[in-house]
């Protein structure tokens, strides 16, 4: 039976692991996302003065005449063609990531000597002596 409490130790890290990997590329994702929008407005007056007029009009408290938030827009742009570059990207990346968090998973183990390791296929395995 220690074996099946070994593997809910396992399945915890491992989940505990993919949520900081997780969170860790929506911050990245914000930030890059972030930088991308300040350089299209820095580069484009028209984009300046649409979110300016879009600002007053909303601080007005009356219904935006001037369209869509252009910030907002630019922020959705942005989001759609990372999604679509997103789904280009080959499961080989996924595929790395999984392979480097089993090592890392199988390292513990190992240097807290504990009786299992996770295959190649993400399962607990006792370990061999």
């Amino acid at each position: 039976m220690p074996f099946l409490s070994f593997q809910g130790v396992a399945q915890t890290f491992s989940s505990s692991e993919e949520s900081s990997v997780a969170e860790k590329k929506k911050i990245a994702l914000m930030e890059e996302a972030t930088a991308a929008v300040t350089a299209e407005f820095a580069s484009s007056k028209a984009l300046k003065k649409a979110a300016l007029e879009s600002a007053i009009a909303s601080i007005k408290g009356g219904d935006s005449k001037t369209g869509a938030d252009p910030v907002q827009a630019a922020y959705v742009k942005f989001f759609k063609a990372k999604a679509v570059e997103a789904k280009k990207t080959d499961a080989a990346e996924s595929k790395a990531e999984r392979d480097a968090l089993i090592a890392k998973i199988n390292s513990i183990a190992k240097n807290e000597s504990l009786s299992f390791n996770i295959g190649a296929d993400g399962v607990p395995k006792l370990a061999s002596a």
